[in-house]
């Protein structure tokens, strides 16, 4: 991902800059922190994008779950009919058909549940790369604005 890119640059940034002595803070070039924040800006962008991608995603794999368990309830109805239509054998039948039915409503509800997983999973992990960009945003923001204040 960019932003991370970009993260490790301004670590490597701030690494290399020159230290004002026993104070604990730098001296960075206002021109080369500003860059700094207009390509974050840039590639915030594509995050939001990437989690759009990442929610239409997570709609298609419950919209594909969705329909494989109404074809498998289609399919084991389908069979308790064929086989209803066959006397000696009607009351197997219908065990047969609501166990496969119950089972394939078990696969349903557990492609769903995965499908949720996953997009919560990805969502999470999205958020937390979010969230440390913004924390360095905020951090070199509070720096401008200490420069400032100290001319």
């Amino acid at each position: 991902m960019d932003i991370l890119r970009l993260i490790d640059e301004i670590e490597n940034m701030i690494e290399e800059c020159s230290r004002i002595p026993m104070t604990g803070k730098l001296i960075i070039h206002e021109d080369i922190l500003y860059s700094f924040i207009d390509r974050l800006r840039a590639l915030t962008p594509s995050a939001i994008h990437e989690a759009e991608w990442i929610l239409r995603e997570k709609e298609r794999i419950l919209n594909e779950a969705s329909n494989e368990a109404e074809t498998i309830v289609e399919s084991a109805k389908l069979k308790l009919e064929r086989i209803a239509g066959e006397s000696e054998v009607v009351k197997l039948a219908k065990l047969q058909s609501d166990e496969i039915i119950d089972n394939s409503k078990s696969i349903a509800k557990e492609v769903t549940q995965g499908a949720f997983s996953y997009a919560d999973d990805v969502m999470l992990q999205l958020q937390n790369e979010l969230e440390k960009t913004l924390q360095v945003v905020r951090k070199g923001r509070d720096e401008l604005r200490q420069n400032i204040n100290k001319k």
